[in-house]
């Protein structure tokens, strides 16, 4: 068991033990006890814990995991901005034709625009995958861009575009609430 599930387990059986003991408590006392309606307010209390804290384990078990995607996706959509500033940069610098543009830049505003990426528990794996489809859009466009490839595959840099958008669709962006 993981550190992370080690913690949860003993954080889960602290509120058993509290919620036991609180019933117990409750049971010992006549109902017509002054004392019983603040201890039964009590325990039902320390139920409403329990249960709000079941609620949230599998969130809190799948958080390194998500973490672990959120580093691979933030830093895959940075990598892919640098690498489109410099086929910009190669547009120039060895002369290519001014063209190549239209295909270059907005490739790096569509790079730029995945920063704001926020990687959330339900998606991490979703969108871990979107960004290894990001990577093998821009080696597409680096061999095209570059002319290692033929020019035709050109072709597939538009659909790659609407396959990564539609893919990264519903994906919330940081500061935007649902």
């Amino acid at each position: 068991m993981s550190g992370t599930g080690r913690e949860l387990a003993q954080e889960h059986q602290l509120l058993r033990e509290a919620l036991r003991e609180r019933h117990a408590r409750v049971v010992r006392l006549d109902q017509d006890d002054a004392s019983f309606d603040a201890e039964y307010g009590q325990m039902v209390v320390e139920a409403e814990r329990l249960l709000e804290f079941e609620r949230g384990v599998p969130a809190r078990l799948a958080e390194p995991r998500r973490e672990r995607s959120e580093r691979f996706v933030k830093w895959s959509w940075r990598a892919e901005t640098a690498v489109a500033v410099l086929l910009v940069a190669a547009v120039f610098v060895v002369g290519n034709t001014a063209w190549w543009l239209v295909l270059l830049v907005p490739h790096l505003l569509a790079t730029l625009m995945g920063w704001t990426v926020e990687v959330t528990a339900a998606r991490h794996v979703h969108q871990r995958r979107v960004a290894v489809g990001l990577h093998v859009l821009c080696v597409l466009v680096a061999l095209v861009s570059l002319g290692v490839v033929s020019a035709w595959f050109l072709i597939a840099v538009p659909v790659g575009w609407i396959v990564v958008g539609v893919a990264s669709k519903d994906t919330p962006v940081k500061g935007q609430t649902r």
